[in-house]
């Protein structure tokens, strides 16, 4: 009779070591699946970008906001813009990243801002420790400051303008959207 219930207990330790290692199991997943919604998982301060695939509206775009056909592309932008903007400022492309759980915020603002004549090169998911929606410009390029600026004053729900930080994809702008971003 003892060697019955040492047999018992022994099989209700095991079957609570398994169930505990399950608990944990799925509390991690959910974790996982918490930080990194819809699949589009990434590390902490690294950004996953989708390339759109609209290769027919880079050449239509592209008069608008290359600097090389500037004679062509002020008269059509400078109606719009020059209120707000320096009549210097480019429309540069722009990649667009989502650092919220709103699902699809990023390909949203897409539209809007193609909306609003700018050329967006891809959309993708960014998990960062980002206070407010800003666009980021690179540094290198000369005309990237003043076409960040020319967006926020476009897009006043684009609180904030910086120089990029390592971690963002490559591009003269990069707008991370956050939770201020309506």
């Amino acid at each position: 009779m003892t060697r019955q219930l040492a047999r018992r207990q022994q099989r209700e330790r095991a079957a609570g070591i398994v169930l505990a290692a399950l608990g944990v199991a799925v509390l991690i997943v959910a974790v996982i699946a918490l930080r990194s919604p819809n699949g589009h998982g990434t590390h902490a301060g690294q950004a996953t970008t989708t390339p759109t695939t609209r290769p027919s509206s880079s050449p239509k775009s592209s008069p608008k906001s290359s600097p090389k056909s500037s004679p062509k592309s002020s008269p059509k932008s400078s109606p719009k813009s020059s209120p707000t903007t320096s009549p210097t400022a480019t429309k540069l492309p722009l990649v667009v990243l989502n650092n919220t759980l709103v699902v699809a915020l990023a390909e949203r603002a897409k539209v809007r801002f193609q909306a609003g004549g700018w050329t967006v090169t891809s959309t993708g998911n960014l998990v960062n420790d980002i206070v407010s929606t800003c666009a980021y410009f690179d540094p290198a390029d000369p005309g990237a400051e003043a076409a960040a600026r020319a967006l926020q004053a476009q897009f006043p729900t684009i609180k904030r303008v910086a120089p990029k930080f390592a971690q963002l994809p490559a591009g003269p702008i990069v707008v991370v959207l956050t939770r201020d971003y309506s």
